[in-house]
C-alpha cells in the first residue's frame, strides 16, 4: 500500500481556530439595523492528516463513483464510522503519539478533535469508537483509558484515567462527566447500537483480552447518549437485561421452561410494556435490528416485533420470514443503512423461493431484488444504494432502492463500500488494512 502522507503543520487537525476581538460602537437600539442573519459555515481545524488528492488507490479497484482519487485513511483496527453527513475516526498525533477522536465532513475538514489525555506510550489499551442509536437519532461515542505520562496528572501514576465523548448528528461533542476507570465498554457489533459497560477491578489488564460471550456479559451501566450520561442498567425481577436498542431496554426470562405440548425449550423476551414467547433454541432464537426483534417460533417461522410498540411487522411475500442477524452479513458490510431506516432482508416467499428484499422500516415500503439476478447484497446506504457481488464473488453489482431493483454488474471485481454517508463519502474497511474514506466524483 502506498505510504500515507502527513499534512503540513498548518493543516494538522490538532490546531484550534483563531479568535479576535474588535471594538463595537455604541448604537441607539431603537434606530439600530437588525443584526445580519446570513449563516456562516462552522469553523474547521484543517484537513485530516492523511488527506490526499491525486492518490491512486492501491488495495483494489474502487467503484466508478469514487474514482476522484481523493480520500484519507483511518488507523487499522481502531474503528471508523459514518453517520449522517459526518465521518468519525481515530487519528494519532505525530508529535506525542496520542490517539484522539476526529470528526470530519465529507471534504475531510476536521470539525471536532477530542482532548488529549497525555497517556503513556505506547498505549496498551486501544480506544473504542462506536456508533449508537436512540429514539431514531445517531451518535458517535469514543472511550479511552490509560495511564498518564506524568505522575502528577492523576492521583497516582498507576491510576488509569478515562474519557467518554458523545458526538451528536450535528457534530456537537459532550464529554461524559464520570470516572469510568472501573468499567469496560461492551462491544456493539451485534447490531444493537447501544453502549453498555461491564464492571472491572480498575486495572488496565481488565480492559484487554478476549471478551466473554454475549450471554456471559452482565452490564452494570448503559449510556443515555441524548443526555450524555451513564445510567444504572434498569432491572426487572426474574428477567435478564439484554440490551438497549434505539432507547428501548430489552429483557429475557431465564432458561429452563418447556412448551407443555412439544417439550421444546421456550422463553419470553420483551420490554417493560410487552413480552412474547419464543423457541429458546441453543443456537439462538433472537435477532435484533435497528428498531425490531425477530424471534424464532416452535413451528419454524419467525415473529418480528417493533420494539417500541410490541406490534408485529409484516413483510410482503414472506411466508416464513426471519430477519437474518446483522452479524451474518459479510465482514465488509452490514444489513442496515447507517441511519437504521433501510434493511436488507432475506426470506422465503409463499412458493418457498429464497428471496432478497429491501425494506424501509419507517414507511413499510419494500421491494424484491430481481429474482434471477444472482446478487448477494452486502451494504446499503441511507439513500438506498445497495452494493454486493454475485454468488461466485467475481462480479460487483449495484442497485438503487426502490426504483432500480435489477442489479447492474461491473465487468471486473471492485472493492465494496461498507458504508456511505449522506454526502456520498464511502468507507472501505478491511480486517488487515486501514479504513479508507473515498470522496465521490463530483
Amino acid at each position: 500500500m502506498t505510504e500515507r502522507s502527513s499534512a503540513s503543520p498548518t493543516e494538522t487537525s490538532f490546531l484550534t481556530p483563531a479568535s479576535s476581538t474588535t471594538a463595537t460602537p455604541t448604537m441607539n437600539p431603537e434606530t439600530a439595523p437588525p443584526p445580519a442573519t446570513t449563516p456562516t459555515a462552522p469553523p474547521t481545524l484543517g484537513k485530516v492528516d492523511s488527506y490526499q488528492t491525486g492518490y491512486s488507490y492501491a488495495t483494489g479497484a474502487l467503484p466508478e463513483r469514487w474514482l476522484s482519487q481523493t480520500g484519507w485513511y483511518a488507523l487499522n483496527g481502531q474503528g471508523a464510522e459514518v453517520s449522517g453527513d459526518l465521518a468519525a475516526l481515530v487519528e494519532r498525533d505525530p508529535a506525542t503519539d496520542d490517539q484522539a477522536l476526529v470528526v470530519t465532513n465529507s471534504a475531510g475538514d476536521v470539525l471536532y478533535q477530542s482532548p488529549t489525555l497525555g497517556l503513556q506510550q505506547p498505549q496498551a489499551v486501544q480506544p473504542v469508537l462506536d456508533r449508537v442509536r436512540q429514539n431514531g437519532k445517531e451518535y458517535v461515542t469514543f472511550f479511552q483509558i490509560g495511564l498518564p505520562a506524568q505522575p502528577g496528572a492523576a492521583s497516582g501514576s498507576e491510576t488509569p484515567i478515562t474519557q467518554l465523548i458523545v458526538v451528536d448528528e450535528n457534530g456537537a461533542a459532550t464529554v461524559v462527566d464520570e470516572d469510568l476507570s472501573h468499567y469496560r465498554p461492551r462491544s456493539t457489533d451485534d447490531g444493537t447500537r447501544a453502549l453498555a459497560f461491564t464492571s472491572t477491578n480498575g486495572s488496565l489488564d481488565s480492559q484487554t483480552g478476549v471478551a466473554a460471550s454475549q450471554d456471559a456479559l452482565d452490564a452494570a451501566r448503559v449510556l443515555d447518549p441524548e443526555a450524555a450520561e451513564l445510567e444504572a442498567v434498569p432491572q426487572i425481577e426474574g428477567q435478564r437485561w439484554l440490551a438497549r436498542i434505539d432507547g428501548v431496554d430489552v429483557y429475557r426470562s431465564p432458561r429452563g421452561a418447556t412448551d407443555p405440548t412439544t417439550g421444546k425449550p421456550v422463553a419470553t423476551a420483551g420490554t417493560r410494556d410487552w413480552s412474547t414467547t419464543f423457541y429458546d433454541h441453543p443456537s439462538g432464537s433472537l435477532t435484533f435490528g435497528p428498531t425490531f426483534m425477530s424471534t424464532r417460533q416452535l413451528d419454524g417461522s419467525c415473529k418480528i416485533l417493533d420494539l417500541h410498540t410490541g406490534e408485529p411487522l409484516t413483510f410482503e411475500g414472506a411466508a416464513q420470514g426471519c430477519a437474518y442477524p446483522i452479524s451474518t452479513r459479510p465482514t465488509a458490510g452490514g444489513a442496515s443503512s447507517p441511519d437504521g431506516d433501510l434493511l436488507l432482508m432475506h426470506w422465503q416467499d409463499e412458493q418457498g423461493v429464497d428471496a432478497q428484499w429491501v425494506v424501509n422500516l419507517k414507511t413499510g415500503k419494500q421491494e424484491r431484488i430481481a429474482p434471477a439476478s444472482d446478487f448477494m447484497p452486502t451494504s446499503i446506504s441511507d439513500a438506498g444504494e445497495v452494493y454486493g457481488r454475485d454468488t461466485a464473488g467475481v462480479r460487483t453489482g449495484y442497485l438503487k432502492f426502490p426504483d432500480q431493483m435489477q442489479p447492474q454488474f461491473d465487468d471486473i471485481k471492485r472493492d465494496l463500500p461498507t458504508a456511505i454517508n449522506d454526502d456520498g463519502l464511502a468507507m472501505f474497511r478491511y480486517e488487515d488494512l486501514p479504513t479508507y474514506f473515498a470522496v465521490p466524483v463530483k
